[in-house]
């Protein structure tokens, strides 16, 4: 069995202002390409097709569009879609009856039966005739994750002729390179043991982390396909999509990936924070080789100054093919902000409001407004309510 796996597109994604469409539609001309050249058996989607769970017309004509497309370049290709953490499992899967013509199959969430304890696995298991199976897993809470164990078992008494087996699964799997990752969207620093997948799949089609690899622990077996289409500045690293062949169940998956040219790039100017005044300097000398997103990268004592971003649009009058973003400030280092490096035990002593002051101070270099300190602290106290 021939895959291609893909995931974390995040359709509809306003970069500060910005709409990216014409990015994803560039990376759908190269799936597109992509597929007809290597023609797959399925293309499987691990989550997080949209960027959040309500996603504007537009984004959801992108999504119609090009599984259009993608469908009619292979159209014996099987292609799995599932949902991710920023999806509505049930808006993703509100025309799940119609993509079953184009041999589409939408899963948006898991069932569990009341009376049982089971799960309702119909639709999950999905047999590529004479090929292999896909165990089509969505994001799922950490009360669920036993949706795995049952899938494969169903699969095992299915498989009589020892054909491929391929799971999805879209969670943080712990020991992950989160490298250019937003913390807040990882959802914390504790992920899922590798273990908790169980064993019997030849290959774990992982969403979430945007960084492409191959975890360590599972012999070569489950890997992120890692986004696409760049979402953020730090994620510096090549972005692509997973080939992934299989001879026979039990055999070791051969994997190679297949880079995604990006339309547009994403600078840090200059590389290192410097003073505002030869921040600038380097802006004006920075030449881009392609069109691409701008943050002005500074070093300061207390606060940028005032007229800083005032100063930015006016040297990039004559940089149009630069759009502007932000300014990251990142602060002097002073006797005190250096000892504030903690243990894990001092993490774990430290209350919350504590250490998101210390994570704030870093990252901005100033401390928290006394607005944005209140609110906080009110999600702090209800959680606890919640917890109690």
């Amino acid at each position: 069995m021939k895959i291609i796996h893909t995931a974390d597109w995040h359709l509809g994604q306003q970069f500060f202002q910005y709409d990216r469409s014409s990015e994803h539609e560039h990376f759908f001309d190269c799936l597109c390409r992509i597929i007809a050249d290597e023609r797959p058996d399925a293309l499987v989607v691990s989550g997080d097709v949209y960027h959040n769970a309500t996603p504007s017309n537009g984004a959801m004509k992108l999504f119609t569009d090009n599984m259009v497309r993608l469908h009619n370049t292979l159209p014996g290709m099987v292609i799995v879609v599932t949902a991710g953490n920023h999806d509505s499992c049930s808006r993703l899967e509100s025309t799940g009856e119609v993509w079953r013509l184009a041999n589409v199959h939408v899963i948006g969430g898991v069932r569990r039966n009341a009376d049982s304890g089971l799960f309702d696995t119909e639709g999950q298991i999905i047999e590529i005739p004479d090929k292999g199976y896909i165990l089509a897993v969505p994001f799922v809470q950490s009360n669920n994750t036993d949706i795995f164990g049952q899938l494969l078992y169903e699969t095992a008494a299915l498989n009589t002729r020892d054909l491929p087996v391929v799971m999805t699964g879209h969670l943080y799997v712990s020991g992950a390179d989160l490298t250019g990752h937003n913390m807040a969207v990882v959802g914390g620093i504790e992920g899922e043991n590798i273990a908790l997948m169980g064993s019997g799949y030849d290959y774990l089609a992982l969403g979430h982390i945007h960084c492409p690899q191959t975890i360590k622990g599972s012999n070569g077996r489950a890997r992120y396909s890692g986004s696409p289409v760049q979402v953020d500045f730090d994620e510096t690293y090549p972005h692509s999509v997973t080939i992934v062949e299989i001879a026979s169940h039990g055999a070791e998956p051969v994997i190679r990936t297949a880079e995604i040219e990006r339309k547009m790039r994403f600078y840090t100017i200059p590389s290192k924070p410097l003073p505002f005044d030869d921040a600038l300097a380097c802006l004006r000398d920075f030449i881009p080789d392609k069109p691409g997103y701008l943050r002005l990268n500074l070093l300061v004592k207390d606060y940028a100054p005032s007229f800083a971003e005032e100063q930015v649009y006016q040297v990039l009058e004559t940089k149009p093919q630069l759009k502007f973003c932000y300014i990251r400030s990142e602060r002097e280092q002073t006797q005190e902000s250096a000892r504030k490096v903690l243990n894990i035990q001092e993490v774990r002593e430290t209350s919350p409001m504590e250490l998101a002051q210390i994570y704030y101070n870093r990252k901005v270099g100033t401390d928290m407004d006394p607005r944005l300190w209140k609110l906080l602290s009110e999600v702090v106290d209800s959680v606890r309510n919640s917890e109690d």
